[in-house]
């Protein structure tokens, strides 16, 4: 199964006062590699992690290897960047450039649980 599109929020969407993070409507995520979510880098401010499951939960973000950089030739590739989440805990993660993949523009990650969901808001 390939990642699942995760829809920006627009906080000012509607005339809205902001995003209540307790009442939001999340994605769920599907568990394990080459499931998970993605979503187009330009445009969204940040993503907001969310574990209701019991213990901890890890949401797995790709680092794309820059084209042509010769890291591969090396082997040296980037280190996946990894958020654990507590239970009830909702993490706030800013975007960073170094997550967008330079071909498709999107950040992709993944979760290690099924009671992982995710919001991405726009800027």
């Amino acid at each position: 199964m390939a990642a699942q599109t995760l829809s920006v929020t627009d906080p000012k969407a509607n005339n809205s006062a902001g995003i209540n993070l307790s009442t939001a409507t999340y994605t769920t995520m599907v568990s394990g590699a080459g499931n998970g979510l993605e979503y187009q880098w330009e445009g969204t401010s940040a993503v907001v992690l969310k574990y209701t499951g019991v213990g901890s939960a890890s949401f797995t973000f790709t680092v794309p290897s820059p084209a042509g950089t010769g890291l591969a030739g090396i082997g040296s590739v980037p280190t996946p960047k990894v958020y654990s989440v507590a239970t009830g805990e909702i993490l706030y993660v800013p975007n960073a450039d170094a997550f967008r993949d330079p071909t498709s523009g999107k950040v992709t990650f993944i979760s290690n649980s099924s009671s992982c969901s995710a919001l991405a808001i726009a800027q």
